[in-house]
């Protein structure tokens, strides 16, 4: 268990350890555990070992945490992924690490590449990219999802998307492991910040030498205030969509197909009754809401009874919003013509996801590829997959046989 000394100011009767070691299930079930939570802890606790033991305020109940989500002014996202620190100088992840009002002042420019309208056309070569993916396991009867196409579906989308070369597939995969996973060590995850970092100032240069038809030679285009973009702001723009685009995806389909795995009831009703599926995905988006965002307490405070100081962080767990069984009834029980289903996945307020229109996107047609071409699918005998803990919760394996 963590023993990080616990600020003055908090009552010894919030402190609630909340990890892999205090709740060794978490890396069985996190979304039971977190499904809990508000029967076990108080609604606004304080967590030690949260933050890599940095400590910081935990939300266990679902309103609340949608009132912080909602409160950028008393709440800030300034330094909320923690990235600068990994990469040893400041860099907003922009517009996420911007509040209102200069945030909108950078979003709006990616509602429009990132819209509905702009998504759609891009269907046939995810679907394209899903289709060749599964043809290599196919036959074989078996795969380890999360190595052979969870992991890599995503990244290759993003990949086309943002105009990087797909040459450098292997070389993206294992930075953004090694970024991303705190179960590396901190020195790992610092160098490759600064590689990514490195990567992307280079990608820059080449877009501004050789523009093409892709995102990241969009965005140089960008105007704020009338003025043009600069580096510094476009690195921060390509750093946020780097890290979005590759992980959180990933780690949803693990989950989604742990859970149809040990469902083929599920999956024959989605397989007979294929206009199902966009709301299956949805469910499947609620049931496993893999995202944490960090907060920072901008101002001294009480905020429902409880006393915050500035510079406070404030831990954010997506899925507790979408487990609350005071929105949702049973929670924990699939219901994929559950509606309406306003979950947390792609988080609320000002910062909400602005890739969620992709998500869905991916999500989708992987389920729509894969069911039309495996048979029912299980868990290969004795496995039991655990999850990687940290901001984003994503499952470390998940070997399936049909």
């Amino acid at each position: 268990m963590f023993d990080y000394t616990v600020p003055t100011h908090v009552p010894e009767e919030l402190v609630f350890h909340l990890d892999g070691d205090s709740h060794p299930e978490l890396k069985k079930e996190p979304f039971k555990v977190y499904a809990d939570l508000h029967k076990k802890a108080p609604p606004i606790f304080y967590n030690p070992g949260a933050f890599q033991g940095a400590g910081g305020w935990s939300i266990a109940d679902g309103a609340i945490m949608k009132e912080v989500l909602q409160n950028p002014a008393l709440f800030s996202s300034k330094n909320g992924t923690g990235f600068s620190f990994l990469l040893g100088h400041e860099l907003d992840l922009i517009p996420l690490e911007i509040d209102p009002p200069e945030h909108m002042k950078y979003r709006i420019h990616f509602n429009k590449p990132l819209s509905p309208q702009a998504i759609a056309p891009r269907e046939d070569a995810v679907r394209e990219t899903a289709v060749e993916l599964i043809e290599k396991f196919q036959a074989k009867g078996k795969c380890e999802f999360v190595d052979e196409f969870a992991s890599q579906f995503p990244v290759y989308i993003f990949m086309t998307l943002f105009g990087m070369p797909l040459e450098d597939f292997d070389k993206i995969l294992n930075l953004e492991y090694k970024l991303l996973h705190v179960s590396n060590t901190i020195e790992t995850r610092m160098q490759a910040a600064k590689d990514i970092y490195a990567y992307l100032e280079k990608m820059l240069a080449d877009k501004r030498k050789t523009p093409a038809d892709d995102l990241a030679s969009n965005i140089l285009d960008f105007k704020i205030d009338d003025r043009d973009i600069t580096d510094k702001e476009i690195l921060g723009m390509y750093y946020l969509l780097f890290v979005g685009g590759l992980d959180t995806v990933a780690s949803s389909l693990g989950y989604a197909f742990r859970y149809l795995a040990n469902n083929p009831q599920a999956q024959q009703k989605l397989r007979d009754n294929p206009d199902l599926i966009p709301g299956a995905v949805e469910e499947l988006f609620r049931m496993h809401s893999v995202v944490e965002v960090r907060r920072t307490v901008s101002e001294d405070t009480t905020f429902h009874g409880v006393e915050l100081k500035a510079g406070d962080f404030v831990n954010c767990i997506t899925a507790i919003i979408s487990l609350d069984e005071n929105e949702f009834d049973n929670p924990l029980v699939a219901n994929i013509e559950r509606s309406p289903n306003r979950h947390g996945s792609f988080v609320f307020g000002p910062h909400r996801c602005m890739g969620s229109n992709l998500a869905r996107l991916e999500m989708r047609v992987a389920l729509e590829e894969w069911l039309k071409r495996i048979p029912t699918f299980s868990m290969e005998p004795g496995a039991e997959p655990e999850s990687n803990l940290g901001a984003v919760v994503s499952l470390a394996n998940l070997p399936l046989v049909w």
